[in-house]
C-alpha cells in the first residue's frame, strides 16, 4: 500500500507538469503580436460642440472644449479645432497638454481644421497653451491677448503690489495674474519630466501682456513660421517674443541641432514694466537663447535662422550665458526701442556663430556688443546705421536696400550688397519664404534670398566675378564706382571696338523667365540686350539714348536649360555704355 501510494503521488506530479506545459504551449501559439491603437481624429467646435463621450469623432458632433479632447488623446491622435474663440477653462490656460505621443504611435497633433482660423483668448489666466508632454505639434492657432484692454498703469500697479508684498508672502495672485498672461509655454509638469520633440508652427501670437512663445527646461523644440508681435508689454517677469530658457538634455546628442527657431516674424515685443527680480527694466527681446550654461549645462546645439526680428524693445536676437548656438541668415532691424542692447550678439557665451545676418540699428543705439564671450565667430554680416563692437573679416557696412522696411518688407532690392555676398558655411537651404538658397553665385545675407539667377547682378562685388564673361573687347569692359543706377558700381563699356558682356545661368524649373537690365548709353543705335536659350536667340531689345533705360522681356525655358543674357555694343570711337541691375527671374 505504501508503495502504491508513492506511485500515485508521482503520477499526479507528472500529470500536473504535463498540464502546465500544455497550457503554456496553447498560450504561446495563440498569442498575437501587440499593435498600437489606431489613431483617432477628434473635432472641437466652441459654438456647436458638446463635451460628451458620444461626441468628438465627426465635424457634425464635435467636442466643445479643446481640453476635453486633450485629456483623451493617445500617440498618433489629431485634434482638429474649428472656427470660434476659445476662452480659458480655469485660471491657468485654455488648454494644457499633458499626454504624450511617442516614437511608435507618432506625434499628438493640435491643428486648426483645414480652412479654419481658431482663436484663443485667455483673459486673466496664466497662459493660453501649456505643453508639458513630448511628441506634440501645435499648428495654426491665433492667440490674442488682452493688451488692448490693459494700460501701463495696470502693469505698474501689479508690479508695485508684487514688490511690496513679496517679503511677507502676501501676494494676491488673482490680482497679479491679469498682466502676466503668456502665449504658448513649454515647460515640465508636476512630475518634472523633460518635455521634448515639440513643434510649434504657423501660429499668430499677439498682444499678450506676458511672453509670446517660450520653452523652458525642454529639448528638441522647433518654433517655425510663427508671427509673434506686441507681447511682453505689461508683465513683471522680463519676457520676450520667443525665448528658450535653460534647456535640458533629453539625450546625449551633441552633433545635430536639437532646438530650432526659424522662419519666424517677430516684432514690437517689449517690456514696459520693470522686472521684479532686479527691479529694473530688462529683456523684451525679439528672440533670446537664455542660460544654456546654467548648471546642469545643456550640451545640445541650437539653430536660429531665417528670422525677421524688428522694432522690439530689447535685442533683435541674442545668446545670453549660452553655448553651441548658431545665428545664421537673420534680418534684425531697429530693435532696442526701450533698452540699448543691440541687434544681434552674444553675451557671456561660448561657441556661437553669427553669420550672414543683416543688422540695422536705431540711430544712437548699439548694433552689437561683445561682453565676456569665448569662441564667438562673427562673419559675412551686413551693418547699417551703426558701428559694431566686434566684426568679422568679410563683414560689410552698407544700406541693405530693403524693399520697404517701414511696412515690414525686408526683401532685398536689386543693387543690395547683401545679394550673392554671403558665406556658404552653415547656410540654410531655403530662405524666409521657403525659396531655395542660394540663387546666383553665392548665398545672400539676411533672411531673404533674391531669386535672381544672375550672379553679382549689380556688380557690387566691385568686379566682374560671379559668372560674367567678357566675350568681346575685354580691355574695353571695366567696373566703375560712378554713375550707377543703384548701389555703388556699374559695368562700363569703352567701345573702341565691338564689345559684348554675358552671363549664362541654368534654369531650375520650366517656366517663363523675365529678363531685366538697366542700361545707359550715348550710342544712337545697335546697343542691344538679348537672351539665348539653349544656344538659340529668343529675344533682344535695342537701347535708346538719354538716361538709364529699363530693358525687359520674357523667354521660355525648360528645367536645366541654359539662358545666356548678353549686352552688346558696336564700335564707336567716343561711345560708352553703362550697365546695372541685371536679372533673370
Amino acid at each position: 500500500m505504501v508503495h502504491g501510494f508513492k506511485r500515485s503521488k508521482r503520477s499526479l506530479v507528472i500529470s500536473l507538469i504535463v498540464s502546465l506545459l500544455m497550457a503554456a504551449w496553447v498560450m504561446l501559439i495563440s498569442a498575437k503580436p501587440a499593435h498600437a491603437a489606431t489613431p483617432k481624429t477628434y473635432y472641437v467646435n466652441i459654438t456647436t460642440g458638446q463635451d460628451r463621450s458620444d461626441y468628438g469623432l465627426s465635424t457634425s458632433t464635435p467636442f466643445k472644449n479643446i481640453q476635453y479632447a486633450a485629456d483623451l488623446t493617445n500617440p498618433g491622435d489629431t485634434v482638429y479645432v474649428m472656427n470660434g474663440t476659445y476662452y480659458k477653462t480655469n485660471d491657468q490656460d485654455v488648454f494644457h497638454v499633458t499626454r504624450s505621443g511617442d516614437t511608435t504611435g507618432g506625434y499628438i497633433n493640435y491643428l486648426a481644421y483645414p480652412g479654419h482660423h481658431p482663436k484663443l483668448n485667455a483673459i486673466d489666466a496664466w497662459n493660453h497653451i501649456v505643453v508639458s508632454a513630448s511628441y506634440i505639434k501645435i499648428d495654426g492657432f491665433e492667440i490674442e491677448g488682452d493688451n488692448a484692454n490693459l494700460t501701463l498703469a495696470d502693469g505698474e500697479a501689479r508690479y508695485n503690489h508684487y514688490v511690496q508684498n513679496k517679503p511677507t508672502n502676501t501676494i494676491d495672485w488673482n490680482y497679479v495674474r491679469k498682466t502676466q498672461t503668456n502665449g504658448i509655454s513649454i515647460k515640465p509638469g508636476v512630475d518634472l519630466t523633460t518635455p521634448h520633440d515639440i513643434r510649434i508652427s504657423n501660429n499668430i501670437v499677439h498682444d499678450v501682456p506676458g511672453g509670446g512663445i517660450s520653452a523652458e527646461k525642454s529639448d528638441y523644440v522647433t518654433v517655425e513660421n510663427n508671427t509673434v508681435y506686441n507681447n511682453s508689454w505689461y508683465t513683471l517677469y522680463a519676457t520676450s517674443g520667443i525665448s528658450f530658457l535653460t534647456p535640458k538634455d533629453a539625450d546625449s546628442n551633441t552633433t545635430l541641432y536639437k532646438n530650432v527657431i526659424r522662419n519666424n516674424r517677430v516684432y514690437n515685443n517689449k517690456t514696459l514694466v520693470k522686472w521684479e527680480k532686479t527691479q529694473d527694466y530688462s529683456d523684451g527681446n525679439g528672440i533670446i537663447i537664455d542660460s544654456t550654461l546654467k548648471a546642469p549645462a545643456y550640451t545640445g546645439k541650437t539653430l536660429v535662422t531665417n528670422n525677421l526680428s524688428y522694432l522690439n524693445g530689447g535685442s533683435g536676437i541674442h545668446s545670453y550665458h549660452s553655448s553651441n548656438v548658431d545665428i545664421i541668415n537673420n534680418t534684425s532691424y531697429q530693435n532696442s526701442s526701450q533698452l540699448n542692447y543691440g541687434e544681434i550678439f552674444a553675451q557671456s557665451s561660448d561657441q556661437v556663430n553669427i553669420l550672414n545676418n543683416i543688422l540695422v540699428a536705431r540711430t544712437g543705439k548699439n548694433i552689437n556688443t561683445n561682453y565676456s564671450n569665448t569662441n564667438v565667430t562673427t562673419n559675412y554680416n551686413v551693418y547699417d546705421n551703426g558701428n559694431p563692437v566686434v566684426s568679422g573679416p568679410n563683414d560689410i557696412w552698407s544700406d541693405p536696400l530693403f524693399v520697404n522696411a517701414a511696412s515690414g518688407d525686408f526683401h532685398l532690392s536689386i543693387g543690395s550688397k547683401a545679394i550673392d555676398t554671403g558665406g556658404a558655411s552653415l547656410t540654410p537651404t531655403n530662405d524666409f519664404d521657403y525659396n531655395p538658397r542660394p540663387r546666383g553665385a553665392a548665398p545672400d545675407r539676411g533672411a531673404y534670398e533674391s531669386q535672381n539667377l544672375i550672379g553679382n547682378p549689380s556688380f557690387e562685388w566691385g568686379s566682374l566675378s560671379g559668372g560674367w564673361t567678357k566675350e568681346q573687347n575685354s580691355a574695353g569692359i571695366a567696373i566703375q564706382n560712378t554713375g550707377s543706377y543703384s548701389g555703388t558700381y556699374k559695368a562700363a563699356f569703352n567701345t573702341t571696338a565691338a564689345t559684348k558682356l554675358s552671363q549664362t545661368v541654368t534654369t531650375p524649373s520650366t517656366k517663363t523667365y523675365t529678363v531685366t537690365a538697366y542700361v545707359v548709353t550715348n550710342i544712337a543705335s545697335n546697343v542691344i540686350v538679348g537672351a539665348d536659350v539653349a544656344g538659340v536667340n529668343q529675344a533682344q531689345q535695342v537701347v535708346a539714348t538719354g538716361g538709364y533705360k529699363k530693358i525687359t522681356f520674357t523667354v521660355n525655358a525648360t528645367a536645366g536649360q541654359l539662358i545666356k543674357v548678353w549686352i552688346s555694343a558696336p564700335l564707336s570711337a567716343s561711345g560708352w555704355v553703362g550697365i546695372d541691375d541685371v536679372s533673370v527671374q
